[in-house]
């Protein structure tokens, strides 16, 4: 039994042979390249199953929790201005600046950096380079933390890495 159909361009009708469903050909009257669609009785069934509910509505509150559980993380990294993440460590004798010191202007940097302020990221950097080791230490904590502190978050990841490259000199 032949296909039949109706031109996509023109609207006139179409017969086409059972072995041509599937394939391209011209319409006879516009010429235009056509789409011979399968013949009814050779299409296959889908074979398909009940959805389970009670795995969907399992899926949906898995993901509600990944999403509570995710926003608790988040929001647990934010630190309160003038506060530390991490306790200071004791005062070394040879610097009167401290390691959370450093981190702060590490921070100030990169903020000064994203914002375009190069001046003033200019003469913090010039001031963290003379604590040579604390800062290398800090710049080196930051790479490898998962999270930025609060104040970088908005600093995509792969900027903010290239300002404490570029700050050690790396």
């Amino acid at each position: 039994m032949p296909i039949e159909f109706h031109c996509p361009y023109c609207g006139k009708q179409i017969r086409a042979a059972d072995e041509h469903g599937g394939k391209h050909g011209k319409c006879p009257s516009c010429h235009q390249k056509v789409y011979v669609p399968t013949a009814p009785e050779q299409i296959e069934p889908l074979k398909l199953a009940p959805t389970d509910e009670a795995f969907e509505r399992e899926q949906a509150r898995l993901m509600r929790e990944t999403h509570e559980l995710t926003h608790r993380l988040l929001h647990e990294r934010e630190v309160p201005e003038g506060k530390s993440k991490a306790p200071a460590p004791p005062p070394q004798a040879e610097s009167p600046i401290t390691r959370v010191d450093v981190e702060h202007l590490v921070v100030e940097y990169a903020v000064c950096m994203a914002d375009g302020s190069l001046d003033e990221a200019r003469q913090i950097a010039a001031e963290l380079r003379t604590h040579g080791r604390q800062l290398n230490d800090v710049v080196q904590r930051m790479l490898m933390d998962e999270l930025p502190p609060p104040q970088l978050a908005r600093i995509p990841r792969p900027v903010l890495n290239g300002f404490l490259k570029q700050l050690v000199g790396k």
